[in-house]
């Protein structure tokens, strides 16, 4: 089986729960089709577990730096999965990675990343201190994920439309009030709103849970889906806070549950992403890098030996452009 059939094969048979709601925020799971083996460990470490465990470290590529990479050692017996989404925190700046990279064992890489911190580029550690508590809002990954994928398939490259991942971190700390003097995403946790984690954390996975489809204000926000549930578990956190940053920036829209319509909407767009037009891109770290494309809906993926290892999808962005990272004496003051 190819990887693109893969991706399709996950999309057409997991299994779609019944929503949880919480104010404008609608999450409704995905539930693996085959039971997972309890306990069963995947054969990779998360960031923030080599993190702890001293085992990795990410650092600028070089005494002068580069806006769009960041250079990743895996001292690790195991690979390790860098999720896009999370934010990394430290360096000369604040920066998320521009696609999920398993990076292999006992190997040094270079990763692409696009920079959420538009108004600092000066060192403040030798090395990323670990990621921030709020992954980037959906609407902020959709302007860099698409226009990623689209880089992919027309240019055989990872770069992001940098200028729209700006606008957007800007858009989201506008609209939470965040006190943030270098304009970085990071600031969204400071003062009143770490009650994002606080809500996080009173939500937890259903069994089985490897998912979810959020939706806000009643419309599909996002798709993130991992191998297991445990790799779910341990990115929880940090995405269902960001999945909070986003509903709370349409809070005027008035508190309802989550309708039959929505609900039907939200699957049926899901599924699609089986019917989209597939494309394998570029090699970075252990396995393929699988984009999609269908009418309403945009979707990349990683996939590796028949596992998808991660998939995020966003509704289709139809006017979204990629262009050239933009260089350091281009950053806004």
């Amino acid at each position: 089986m190819n990887d693109a059939q893969t991706l399709i094969n996950l999309v057409s048979t997991i299994e779609i729960g019944s929503a949880g709601t919480a104010g404008n925020l609608a999450l409704i799971p995905l539930l693996a089709s085959s039971p997972a083996v309890p306990g069963d460990p995947p054969g990779y470490l998360l960031y923030q577990q080599a993190q702890d465990m001293g085992l990795v470290s990410i650092e600028e590529v070089s005494d002068v730096g580069t806006v769009g990479e960041l250079r990743v050692a895996n001292r690790a017996d195991r690979p390790i999965l860098l999720v896009e989404g999370e934010v990394l925190l430290g360096m000369k700046q604040t920066r998320v990675l521009n696609v999920t990279i398993l990076v292999p064992a006992q190997t040094i890489l270079e990763v692409p990343v696009s920079c959420v911190e538009s108004g600092r580029w000066r060192a403040v550690s030798g090395e990323a201190t670990g990621k921030a508590a709020v992954n980037l809002a959906p609407s902020v990954r959709a302007a860099k994920t698409v226009t990623v994928a689209r880089s992919m398939r027309g240019a055989r490259s990872f770069a992001s439309d940098q200028g729209a991942v700006w606008a957007g971190v800007d858009r989201v700390l506008d609209r939470h009030g965040a006190q943030a003097p270098s304009r970085s995403y990071a600031d969204l946790t400071t003062g009143g709103n770490s009650r994002m984690a606080g809500i996080a954390s009173s939500v937890e996975p259903e069994p089985g849970q490897v998912g979810v489809i959020a939706c806000v204000g009643g419309r599909v926000a996002c798709v993130d889906v991992f191998e297991a549930p445990q790799v779910l578990a341990a990115l929880w956190s940090g995405l269902v806070s960001s999945y909070q940053a986003e509903a709370f920036m349409v809070d005027s829209i008035p508190t309802r549950p989550v309708s039959a319509r929505t609900d039907t909407a939200a699957r049926r767009w899901f599924r699609s992403i089986a019917s989209g037009s597939a494309v394998v891109g570029p090699e970075i770290g252990l396995g393929a890098h699988v984009t999609v494309v269908a009418p309403e809906v945009e979707a990349a993926a990683l996939v590796q030996s028949g596992r998808v290892l991660h998939l995020s999808a966003f509704p289709a962005h139809q006017s979204a452009t990629a262009t050239r990272f933009a260089p350091p004496a281009r950053r806004r003051s």
